[in-house]
């Protein structure tokens, strides 16, 4: 079955938010900061991380339904056609990798 491309993104930018949810807080406990200042940082950290996902999100919501349903207006209309295509051709261009990836790791296994 077929990975969406929003399933690969999402899964990486959970571990880079992660990543960086943890490195605010050692920062903050390196820093000897107070509580006070350590919680609003990790708040703040949380909160742009959370809207960071539903930024990229939404994107990924209005990709697909311009992608799947053609709407080539709405996207001139919007200014993102340029966007749309990119994306569908680096999407592809993941896709041609990934399964040229599969192909070496059968050769390198026989």
């Amino acid at each position: 079955m077929k990975e969406r491309l929003w399933d690969r993104i999402h899964r990486g930018m959970d571990a880079g938010f992660d990543a960086a949810v943890s490195a605010v807080h050692t920062l903050t406990e390196k820093a000897g900061e107070g509580v006070e200042l350590t919680r609003l940082r990790r708040e703040k950290a949380r909160c742009e991380t959370e809207l960071t996902k539903l930024l990229a999100e939404l994107g990924n919501n209005v990709f697909e339904k311009i992608s799947a349903d053609r709407l080539d207006e709405m996207a001139k209309q919007l200014g993102i056609q340029d966007m749309v295509v990119g994306i569908a051709d680096r999407e592809a261009r993941m896709e041609a990798i990934d399964n040229k990836l599969g192909e070496e790791l059968k050769m390198k296994v026989k």
